[in-house]
């Protein structure tokens, strides 16, 4: 149960980036040539306000607005590959990365943008965080999912930076998934080859979690580095990595997980 604080806190944030959904609901409405009614999603965290937009026809898209009311106050290191863009960069990254892969099924379709919000199409998946916290044995069907799906992002040009289990999608099937949310950027120390390595090696860190089935993933490394290694190119595969360790803490306590990683990864190093 969401504590009174946060309820009211809440409360405050939509009641104050109101007047500016209601501009972006008008616009979209046009833009869509049917009325449609912004309905605040649910979605904890973030740097922006997320909602549906409903029409008499049902669910109609996803929505991004940025509001100067929502303060994230992210962690970011020293040697963290990417970091949280501004306002407007934001919306740009994700249309961007919606443009370069909606319609080879890799993400949502972009539908709709101005200088302050975007709509994507809406896609009736469930995230894959989720999917795992309660099925567990789903992990390594899912990993074979998920692999060539970073493969097949990078080679059309995008690189997510925050790329953990919440942020991609699970058909109700079970046989596809989707790449959401592109809120960061790259700093500028950073070589291509280490973003996208990254790319894979949050994915496992957040994999190694014991709720979304770290457990299953300790028990047969070797199936991580199976599929792992048809998917990676030269650059990715030889990018050097060490500096990984200071943001991917649970890959850093997994010292058996990283002597196997070396495998494809051959300038990961060792955790210190």
């Amino acid at each position: 149960m969401k504590s009174p604080r946060r309820w009211w806190k809440r409360r405050k944030e939509l009641a104050l980036v109101e007047p500016m959904r209601k501009e972006v609901q008008e616009e979209l409405a046009r833009a869509l040539g049917k009325p449609c009614k912004l309905i605040s999603a649910s979605a904890k965290g973030g740097y922006d306000e997320i909602f549906y937009a409903e029409s008499a026809d049902g669910r109609e898209a996803v929505v991004r607005v940025n509001s100067p009311y929502k303060n994230q106050d992210d962690p970011i290191g020293d040697k963290d590959p990417g970091v949280p863009l501004p306002a407007a960069a934001r919306i740009d990254r994700e249309w961007a990365a919606y443009t370069a892969l909606g319609e080879a099924g890799l993400s949502p379709k972009p539908l709709w943008r101005n200088d302050r919000a975007m709509a994507c199409s809406w896609v009736p998946w469930g995230r894959l965080s989720r999917l795992l916290a309660r099925e567990r044995d789903q992990f390594w069907p899912m990993m074979t999912l998920t692999m060539p799906l970073i493969a097949r992002m990078h080679q059309s040009g995008v690189i997510h930076l925050d790329l953990n289990l919440g942020n991609l999608l699970v058909s109700p099937e079970k046989s596809q998934v989707m790449v959401i949310d592109f809120e960061f950027g790259e700093v500028d120390w950073v070589t291509i080859g280490q973003q996208k390595a990254f790319d894979y090696l949050r994915v496992i860190d957040d994999g190694l979690k014991k709720r979304r089935g770290g457990d299953v993933l300790k028990s047969a490394p070797e199936k991580l580095v199976g599929l792992l290694d048809p998917c990676l190119d030269n650059e990715t595969r030889n990018a050097e990595l060490s500096f990984v360790f200071e943001k991917l803490t649970r890959l850093a306590n997994e010292p058996e997980l990283c002597a196997r990683l070396l495998e494809v990864f051959p300038k990961l190093g060792s955790p210190a």
